[in-house]
């Protein structure tokens, strides 16, 4: 039988949405064979990769499996109340209850034996998240200090706040109190970074390879396609309808303020969502 073009353009997003996902999972640790990307990836967000990959729980088997050894050899590293917070958003809304059941089901279990090794991350940009935490602990600051590395001019503390689920009033007096000691500039809840070599150099990276992306917002705007996709193929909706056009250009336009004007060679992993997406 024939494949509609809605089928095809939804297993092309699909496709390349995975290929992403073990990219990404490849970096801190676990050993996927996935595409290589022409350039390095950007920075991970270890969370919002969590929550992303849940959502292949079932369908997946493999990922599903790398994801509970990861968790399980990581536990200490990851943000659970964060990945709470997104559950709790998310437990009235049927198309999510099988994601939130599977991130509930993996933090319940305190140890669990699998046949997936996991190995360390990459010393990487991609793996600079983990790296942070390591050195300044599994709190706000530690997102704080990646997000000023990716952005030389200064970030809005609002920003980073809904950007990784903090309160504004956790970030904005991290960063108070980074300002009070000499290490940054804050002005009316935008802050920047004085002198990013020190903090270089304690992370191990190089601030011209540091590229950060809003994950949580670029992974839901492509779960919102592919699903909007998957309604209009039970629908029996036109490829080419001006209802799909106006997902993909509302998808498109989500990738490309996640990346905040990055260069496409710069933020692989977007470019490559982004062309699944347009290729119509």
């Amino acid at each position: 039988m024939k494949t509609s073009p809605t089928t095809s353009r939804e297993e092309r997003v699909r496709a390349a949405l995975l290929d992403v996902l073990h990219a990404q999972w490849r970096e801190l640790g676990v050993p996927f064979q996935a595409p290589a990307f022409e350039h390095p990836l950007e920075v991970i967000d270890p969370e919002a990769l969590l929550w992303c990959s849940l959502h292949f729980f079932g369908s997946e088997p493999r990922l599903e499996e790398a994801v509970r050894s990861w968790f399980t050899t990581n536990r200490a590293r990851v943000n659970t109340q964060r990945l709470n917070t997104l559950a709790r958003r998310n437990e009235q809304e049927p198309a999510e209850a099988a994601r939130v059941a599977a991130w509930r089901s993996i933090n319940g279990l305190r140890r669990l034996v699998t046949r997936k090794h996991v190995g360390l991350a990459a010393s990487t940009p991609a793996s600079l998240h983990l790296r942070s935490r390591d050195v300044l602990g599994n709190d706000c600051a530690a997102y704080l200090i990646v997000a000023l590395l990716g952005s030389p001019r200064g970030v809005r503390c609002r920003d980073v706040a809904d950007a990784t689920g903090y309160t504004y009033r956790c970030v904005a007096d991290t960063a108070a109190s980074w300002a009070d000691a000499g290490r940054v500039r804050l002005e009316h809840g935008f802050c920047t970074v004085l002198d990013p070599t020190p903090w270089a150099r304690l992370l191990r990276c190089d601030v011209a390879d540091v590229v950060t992306v809003d994950w949580q917002a670029a992974y839901g705007a492509v779960l919102e396609y592919l699903q909007t996709l998957e309604r209009a193929r039970a629908a029996g909706v036109a490829a080419g309808s001006p209802l799909l056009d106006a997902a993909a250009t509302k998808a498109d336009g989500t990738l490309q303020g996640a990346a905040a004007g990055v260069a496409p060679e710069r933020a692989p992993a977007i470019e490559a969502l982004r062309n699944a997406i347009r290729a119509g």
